[in-house]
């Protein structure tokens, strides 16, 4: 979907502002092309990029691969400390990567919020007892600087920081009592997700997750990957499996209100990596998050955006 196709399926006439036909766009982009547990797209690529030039600014920067599970690093001498908690998918926690009046400031700047309705092919609901708006990186001064602050520490030098196209607007959302969202791969062209703890609340689990080991795994193909999520999921338990990041306590990687977890969807090769399936677990309070979609964008395309 194009910012033209959006503005004729809205009835909107070629002369609207095109910044909201590009909003429009990519929301539409967001609600219908994301990859979940149980609607694996047949269509879509077997790797995201197909030539060598294109695939050397996937994944991972080299110096935070080389890190060991359980190392830090403080980042440009500020309050946030980057941990790995695990290898294979790449996670990293940030520490102190909002202070609690950004937190706030988030959440107080979405003006609009929708249920949330994110369904499988089947018809069943993935996200339960939500509702999600978002908020444009160029509207919030707050919003920008943590995309760019994510982009500068995960993502190769040769990616080009765009906050209109190298990343999605900022998703907010908000899980009411007994919300949840159920095992899915952000995937599809998302390279890397950035993930921000609102409010303090809630857990993320990733029961495929390898926190003992310090090199990636191998790529297994795409089918036997999925076939092979499919059967592991169904008897691995949080807080036993995995990794999990946790706002709750007594369990699981402990984080707080102002915290972040970034993690890799793909390969290195740019094949996608199953073991990146995550889950948001059911909570007993209102919990806030915040999301941010990283995509690949060349330097050539921000120039060409520019002229």
């Amino acid at each position: 979907v194009n910012a033209l196709t959006a503005s004729s399926l809205c009835g909107v006439p070629g002369t609207m502002n095109m910044k909201v036909a590009l909003t429009i766009s990519f929301y539409l982009f967001s609600y219908s092309e994301a990859w979940y547990l149980p609607q694996v797209r047949e269509r879509s690529p077997t790797r995201l990029f197909e030539t060598a030039e294109e695939r050397s600014v996937m994944g991972i920067p080299e110096h935070l691969h080389e890190m060991k599970v359980s190392e830090s690093f403080r980042h440009d001498d500020s309050n946030v400390v980057v941990e790995k908690v695990s290898s294979s998918p790449p996670i990293f926690v940030l520490r102190n990567f909002l202070t609690t009046q950004e937190c706030h400031h988030i959440m107080d700047s979405v003006s609009e919020m929708e249920p949330g309705q994110t369904a499988s092919n089947h018809g069943s609901q993935q996200r339960k007892n939500s509702r999600v708006g978002w908020i444009d990186n160029t509207d919030e001064v707050v919003v920008r600087d943590a995309a760019k602050r994510a982009h500068d520490i995960f993502l190769s030098q040769q990616q080009c920081f765009h906050e209109s196209r190298g990343v999605e607007p900022l998703q907010v959302v908000r899980y009411d009592e007994g919300g949840e969202y159920v095992l899915h791969q952000d995937g599809n062209r998302r390279l890397l997700t950035v993930l921000y703890y609102l409010n303090g609340a809630g857990e993320t689990w990733f029961p495929l997750a390898d926190s003992s080991s310090d090199n990636e795994s191998t790529t297994p193909s795409m089918n036997d990957s999925r076939l092979l999520a499919l059967k592991k999921c169904e008897t691995l338990k949080p807080g036993q499996d995995g990794v999990l990041v946790s706002c709750e306590g007594g369990r699981g990687t402990a984080i707080k209100q102002g915290d972040a977890v970034a993690f890799y969807n793909y390969f290195t090769d740019s094949t996608v990596d199953w073991n990146a399936l995550h889950a948001g677990l059911p909570v007993s309070s209102t919990k806030w998050i915040g999301n941010h979609f990283y995509h690949h964008v060349p330097f050539s395309a921000v120039n060409d955006l520019e002229q």
